[in-house]
């Protein structure tokens, strides 16, 4: 893994100028070691492409979405834009990175933080649009092509599909299996077998499915405690396909310290670029958990199901607008309050193309606001952190895989008929093997078709179920900075203390706060340093 910056300026004076900003980069911004070196130089001097990390070619970013040809850098985005472009201006020049803080450090956005993330972020979990943590910093959208030169963006345009035959012909499941099919088809040229993360839900079998008919060597990982549903299941199917099948019993619960609470918000915010919360399970960039195998799974199932739509549609002939309309508000507003005024109102602006839509068609809005924002931003916040310790084959993201499901009528998507006919036509006999927890939309629930969880040992989490200790910790992080600070520039300290009282009812929402405090105050720049004394009571009060 290694991120890739781009340059493209109006003269070659100012091109060496943010190439070199580039290259003193302080380190503690990126997840992975460095230095940047430069990788490709224009002619004239006008551009140029550099990258962080250990990387074997000359001027291609890791997923092929930044790229040097002739004096010019090109950048591009896929439908689901799950391998991200960042965007940023400055006088006479232009920067494009596949890591925001890289180019936030470049042009010197890094202290001013935008008040529209912020506002996702607290109520979504997640970025919306095109706000990253840094005003001035914006991402692409999807589909989206650029043609940078002379410091100016001379490309800007969506990407016209270029129609196949195959692309040609009516939509129906038969599309989105073969392009199912070909996604994962590259893996056999890998050199070893894949590894499936098999649960016993839809989306990791419909993988399999997907693996088998391209005739991918894999394997199958699951990891829950025995008797668990998805351990029973994915067992069931591992035995259908003849493949090893080898799960990882969760850890017993242990009692975090303050240390590794600190840990976990520094790191959450180093990893997913600052845009996923410390409550995510994003990991730790350690060189020594790296993986070579490829890692496979059903991410992005939900965008064969309709993304948020199915949540609106309380019946199969009815949809209430109403019901759009209160999911929305809920999801995107649900924590306003802890915001200010003026960062409010600037995060409800950037909703309203979204919330214009859901007034025009409900079901079809919940759906593009899934492949945007869920898709489109938490899953690449992410996918970037997975990829720090292994390579990634997410086929249900694929550009063709997710065209082909869109053009399928929503109601054939959000009632499970275009997952189930997929899977017919791929490995009819997986229809026959139960579900874990819920079962296919309108059918009776059986323990032919669904298997639930028994009573038994659950992994603990603790995240959801910490004690006095932590709670105390993460009020005190939040709570110690003063009203001049940056954090409390955007939030209200009176509603944070509200939301920081015990018990602490919405500790989803805890979380959330106390990653921003992680990033708005600087302090997830020390996420590879140990949790010190000092720096543990100071975030007490």
């Amino acid at each position: 893994m290694y991120f890739t910056l781009a340059v493209s300026a109006a003269t070659g004076q100012a091109c060496a100028a943010l190439a070199g900003a580039a290259e003193r980069t302080d380190p503690r911004v990126m997840p992975i070691p460095g230095p940047a070196r430069v990788a490709w130089r224009a002619p004239d001097g006008r551009a140029v492409v550099l990258h962080w990390g250990d990387a074997d070619n000359s001027g291609t970013s890791h997923a092929g979405t930044i790229w040097a040809e002739g004096a010019a850098v090109h950048a591009r985005t896929g439908l689901t834009r799950v391998d991200p472009v960042y965007l940023a201006e400055v006088d006479g020049a232009v920067v494009v990175s596949d890591r925001a803080s890289w180019a936030a450090a470049v042009t010197g956005r890094m202290g001013d933080p935008d008040p529209a993330m912020i506002g996702a972020f607290l109520s979504l979990g997640y970025p919306a649009g095109a706000a990253t943590p840094f005003r001035g910093v914006r991402a692409l959208g999807g589909d989206r092509a650029l043609w940078l030169a002379g410091g100016r963006v001379a490309g800007g345009r969506l990407v016209a599909g270029r129609a196949r035959p195959e692309d040609e012909r009516p939509a129906g499941p038969d599309r989105v299996a073969a392009a199912l099919t070909e996604a994962v088809r590259p893996l056999a040229e890998a050199g070893a077998p894949a590894e499936l993360s098999l649960t016993g839900g839809k989306d990791s079998r419909l993988v399999a499915a997907a693996l088998t008919a391209a005739r991918v060597p894999f394997l199958a990982r699951t990891h829950g405690f025995a008797g668990h549903p998805d351990v029973v299941i994915a067992g069931l199917i591992a035995d259908r396909f003849g493949i090893e099948h080898t799960v990882t019993q969760p850890r017993p619960p242990g009692a975090p310290d303050e240390a590794d609470v600190l840990r976990r918000l520094r790191a959450a915010v180093l990893v997913s670029d600052g845009m996923l919360s410390a409550f995510e399970n994003v990991g730790w960039p350690d060189p020594r958990t790296v993986s070579t195998a490829v890692q496979a799974g059903g991410h992005g199932g939900e965008l064969l199901r309709g993304g948020y739509a199915p949540t609106a549609w309380r019946t199969p002939a009815v949809l209430s607008a109403a019901a759009g309309a209160e999911l929305f508000r809920r999801m995107t507003t649900r924590r306003l309050s802890l915001l200010r005024p003026g960062p409010a109102r600037a995060y409800l602006a950037s909703l309203t193309p979204s919330a214009a839509a859901l007034a025009r068609g409900p079901l079809a809005a919940l759906d593009d606001f899934y492949l945007a924002n869920r898709a489109g931003r938490w899953s690449a916040a992410a996918r970037q952190a997975y990829l720090l310790r292994s390579p990634l084959s997410q086929p249900l993201f694929a550009d063709r895989v997710v065209r082909a499901a869109r053009a399928v009528p929503l109601r054939d998507r959000m009632s499970d008929r275009l997952h189930r006919d997929v899977l017919g036509l791929l490995c009819p006999e997986l229809l026959a093997v139960p579900l874990a927890g819920s079962g296919w939309h309108g059918e009776p629930r059986s323990p032919a078709t669904v298997l639930t969880t028994p009573p038994g040992p659950a992994a603990a989490d603790w995240r959801r179920d910490y004690g006095e200790d932590v709670a105390g910790f993460l009020r005190g992080y939040v709570l110690d900075h003063d009203e001049g600070s940056r954090v409390f520039g955007i939030i209200r300290r009176n509603a944070a203390e509200r939301l920081l009282r015990p018990p602490q009812a919405d500790r989803h929402g805890v979380w959330a706060l106390a990653t921003l405090a992680a990033l708005l105050s600087g302090d997830w720049l020390n996420a590879r340093e140990p949790a010190s004394q000092e720096s543990l009571s100071r975030a007490r009060i």
